[in-house]
């Protein structure tokens, strides 16, 4: 499986995110209150994500054709 660098890449990226997702949850909870600013960000978020998890479903219906 040549893709295998891909895979670890994303998952690396992905437990950064959470890692950060998980200091700005601590953040608004004990620092200080979510604002505008950072509810329009959060929605910003959920789209992309949302948009990232309809391309990676995606890649499953992607057949292999031969050169």
């Amino acid at each position: 499986m040549s893709s295998v660098s891909e895979y670890a890449n994303i998952a690396s990226n992905m437990a950064s995110i959470a890692q950060i997702l998980g200091g700005l949850a601590e953040k608004f909870a004990a620092v200080e209150a979510r604002n505008a600013v950072d509810d329009a960000m959060i929605d910003a978020l959920v789209a992309a994500s949302t948009e990232l998890t309809a391309s990676a479903t995606a890649l499953k219906s992607i057949d292999y054709e031969a050169p």
